[in-house]
């Protein structure tokens, strides 16, 4: 059985989405991550939008213009904490003002390692 698109065609089957190592992510320079994460972004969009990723816009279109409603947000934020570790507010998802404006919060998330700090113990008198 073929899925079919909502045209009625043939739907190609889903595009491999590859997500970015955490480790990398948090090395990289913060152009860098937030290139490496428009490109993850882009594919989890295309994937579920059943769009080329190049397609995309992130820049001009709120999430919802796009046609991310609550049952393809569930799917995102499920997809994407499970690949890069994050929390992600759905609310947040649903209302970006664009998907670049996801981007930059996944960024932000993933900005560095976090490294528990080691406390002295206090030196007895």
């Amino acid at each position: 059985m073929t899925a079919t698109s909502h045209a009625g065609r043939p739907r190609p089957p889903a595009a491999e989405v590859s997500a970015p190592d955490r480790a990398t992510l948090a090395a990289a320079a913060p152009d860098e991550r937030v290139r490496m994460l428009d490109t993850y972004v882009r594919q989890e969009l295309g994937r579920v939008l059943d769009i080329a990723p190049h397609l995309v816009d992130t820049t001009d279109r709120p999430m919802n213009s796009l046609g991310i409603g609550s049952i393809a947000g569930l799917e995102l934020q499920h997809r994407m904490e499970a690949a890069l570790k994050v929390e992600l507010n759905l609310q947040m998802l649903l209302l970006a003002n664009s998907a670049a404006e996801l981007v930059d919060c996944l960024a932000g998330q993933l900005g560095s390692v976090r490294r528990p700090h080691r406390h002295r113990s206090p030196v007895p008198a």
